[in-house]
């Protein structure tokens, strides 16, 4: 049974993964893997417009065949017809989105055997530290990192091919993922109406449907070298672009971290010299009721010596 969707083909035509798959996406003859299928679109609207204008042509000319039969066979309305004819299309679409998924994995993986990249080397730390700030920033909570995480971020020199090719898998990879919870969603939606309107869900198998998705893949298989070519293109190019990005983000979070704690020390100086002041006030009161109670002491003192005088002279000593 043919897939229904987009063939994730390769630019050389290669098909199947690791050793079978052309030495991988950029195997020895430069070719790209072909296996399983897929739609991909791209968070670039350019692209993004050119992918979706090709998916629909051809998602049009295959549910057209699959509704049709769908028609011969059930007698439904054309509206149910389409919906049912749509749900069998993403059964087929999700399961060559994970088989693709997988695959492409499995070649990133790979990569780290054949650029001969040791797991807790300081280049692949860097690459496990790039994701965690695309992953972040993506999410806009770049602020979680930590300083240190930040500054080696912002600082980060050029890639080695090993880190760009991972990252371009990675592109690649998470827009499959994207895809796969797009048609899931898609599928649920189209099963609710079919439920709210009572239709019997329809029995896959017969051989009229067989041929059916057999001439739905073909149509959709055309369609599949253009969009992974335009795909992995605009990965490459904004893989470039977001690291710049990422990277003077990074710089800016680090320099804010140290500017609080700039502003920490500051305070902390200002506490110490309110607290050295206070100290400076209450010891000098305290020197100051001492001085009192002397000069008292003197005064009273003074008081008793003038009294003893008038004695004396009272007695003719003087």
């Amino acid at each position: 049974m043919a897939a229904v969707t987009v063939n994730l083909a390769g630019l050389n035509g290669n098909a199947g993964f690791g050793t079978n798959a052309a030495k991988g996406m950029y195997g020895e003859n430069g070719g790209q893997t072909k296996n399983g299928t897929v739609f991909l679109g791209n968070k670039n609207n350019g692209i993004n417009s050119l992918i979706e204008q090709k998916r629909a042509q051809a998602r049009k000319q295959a549910t057209k065949v699959l509704r049709d039969q769908f028609a011969k066979d059930n007698k439904i309305t054309d509206g149910m017809n389409e919906l049912r004819a749509r749900n069998a299309e993403i059964e087929e679409e999700m399961r060559a989105l994970y088989e693709t998924r997988k695959g492409y994995m499995e070649e990133r993986d790979a990569l780290m055997e054949k650029y001969g990249v040791d797991p807790d080397s300081q280049e692949q730390k860097d690459l496990e530290l790039i994701r965690k700030g695309s992953s972040l920033m993506e999410a806009g909570n770049l602020a979680a990192m930590g300083k240190d995480e930040l500054e080696r971020l912002a600082g980060l020199g050029e890639r080695t091919e090993y880190q760009q090719r991972s990252l371009e898998y990675d592109k690649i990879i998470d827009h499959i993922a994207a895809m796969e919870k797009e048609l899931q969603n898609e599928r649920m939606g189209n099963t609710s109406s079919i439920t709210a309107t009572k239709q019997a869900i329809l029995e896959a198998g017969g051989k009229g449907m067989r041929t059916a998705k057999k001439m739905a893949g073909s149509i959709l298989d055309a369609a599949s070298d253009a969009i992974i070519g335009m795909l992995w293109e605009d990965a490459k190019e904004h893989v470039d672009e977001e690291l710049e990005k990422l990277m003077e983000a990074a710089k800016e979070q680090a320099e804010k971290k140290e500017e609080e704690e700039e502003k920490l020390e500051n305070i902390k100086e200002e506490k110490e010299e309110q607290e050295e002041l206070t100290k400076t006030i209450q010891e000098s009161s305290s020197e100051q009721a001492k001085l009192q109670d002397e000069i008292k002491k003197i005064m009273q003192e003074a008081e008793l010596l003038e009294e003893d005088m008038k004695g004396l002279a009272v007695d003719g000593f003087m």
